[in-house]
């Protein structure tokens, strides 16, 4: 068994085609993360024998309280469109939650519903960036950040970090950037994907305050701001600079919280006149959220948090089961996961004697050799190294993991 890299270039079919074709849409590649996870479903549909941890969504199913709400909105006839930006009552939720959770105040108006956090993000880059505007990108990345950034006409700048400082930014290596030039905007992740690094109160406070007082917009993404763990806490750079919020968005949602990933619903908050542009827009781009998920929505905000605890707890001993088995296998090295669902795990010491060059080479061959499917860390911006999700059963994980340790056990460093 082995495919072709989502990622790897391909020729258009014919070259009346490939003419059509615009010269932007020529640039944007396919979600690595979304293209392997369908493949190793449809692997699995065709009774191959493969395991993958690709998913980026909680196993679990959406809690009752949410599914109940959304079939009473569909008895109830809700089911037309809503206005752009969301319908009130959910944005007064939303406002009235991020409010307490934050500690700065919005109000209903300075909060967009959209199709999921992406598009909430992608709506924040349209409104924030003009053309050949740099927008600051921290690598490890999610892999759609520097596509959205091309998509709107950015220029995806980025900053690679590594082992020696936790792969986070630092206040003095932001300042250092500084002086090459300054970005218009910083898109920032944490709770991280694909490393699962979460940044404390004292690493995140000076670099909130540099970006105030260099005047550098902010796009927050914390979509996986419930999903911490131990001590480890998830702070908003707004919420430790509150004056930030002027020029912040910040992106979250129901997917990974909430195990809502299909229901398509995430929302952005910022200063008013922010929100209305990106409300604007979402109205001729897309259109309405999803009436019915909006509906349900507000259960998962007013009464989820059960429900969301319950399945943080089992993220936790899920990561706890895959770090003792990660850590007895040698010449391998990972930031240990504080949020999120994911081991980033580096193992590039295996490429020499796997006779592979890249992350991709190295996930086709563990696929040919043991059929496990993993994300390889190039779509991240980090080739050294593969992401393994712990968004599945104990079962799931330790076959992975078996096949995973034969794996390397045929290609010894």
């Amino acid at each position: 068994m082995t495919f072709q890299h989502p990622s790897s270039n391909r020729r258009e079919g014919g070259n009346k085609v490939a003419d059509v074709i615009s010269s932007r849409a020529r640039t944007i590649e396919p979600s690595v993360t979304l293209s392997l996870n369908t493949h190793a479903n449809e692997l699995k549909e065709q009774g191959e024998d493969v395991v993958g941890l690709t998913a980026g969504e909680p196993d679990f199913d959406t809690p009752e309280c949410i599914k109940k709400a959304a079939i009473e909105a569909l008895k109830a006839g809700k089911t037309k469109y809503t206005p752009a930006a969301g319908i009130s009552p959910l944005r007064r939720a939303v406002a009235e939650a991020y409010t307490e959770r934050l500690g700065v105040p919005y109000g209903f108006k300075e909060v967009v519903i959209s199709h999921g956090a992406k598009h909430s993000i992608y709506n924040a880059l349209f409104t924030l960036v003009d053309p050949g505007d740099e927008v600051m990108i921290l690598s490890p990345y999610w892999t759609s950040y520097p596509e959205m950034v091309k998509i709107v006409g950015g220029r995806p700048r980025i900053v690679d970090l590594d082992g020696d400082t936790g792969y986070k930014l630092t206040s003095e290596r932001l300042k250092k950037e500084l002086e090459r030039s300054k970005p218009r905007v910083l898109l920032f992740n944490s709770p991280n994907n694909p490393s699962s690094i979460v940044y404390t109160k004292e690493e995140l406070q000076p670099i909130a305050e540099l970006l105030l007082e260099e005047g550098i917009s902010l796009i927050s993404d914390e979509i996986y701001e419930d999903l911490t763990f131990g001590e480890w806490k998830h702070y908003s750079p707004v919420t430790l600079v509150p004056e930030l919020k002027a020029q912040s968005v910040v992106i979250s949602g129901v997917s990974k919280g909430y195990a809502m990933t299909g229901w398509r619903l995430g929302f952005a908050l910022a200063e008013e006149p922010v929100a209305y542009r990106m409300a604007a827009f979402q109205a001729h781009a897309t259109g309405c959220p999803n009436a019915i998920s909006q509906w349900a929505a507000i259960a998962a905000i007013e009464k989820g948090a059960d429900d969301r605890e319950r399945m943080r707890v089992e993220f936790e001993k899920r990561k706890i089961l895959f770090g003792e088995r990660l850590k007895k296998i040698e010449s391998i090295s990972y930031p240990e996961p504080r949020g999120g669902f994911y081991y980033l795990v580096d193992v590039s010491a295996y490429y020499e004697p796997c006779g592979v060059s890249n992350s991709g080479e190295f996930c086709d061959k563990l696929l040919a050799e043991v059929g496990l499917v993993l994300i390889p860390g190039g779509a991240f911006g980090c080739d050294s190294m593969v992401r393994f999700s712990f968004a599945a059963g104990e079962e799931e994980l330790h076959g992975a993991l078996d096949r995973f340790e034969r794996f390397l056990a045929s290609h010894s460093v």
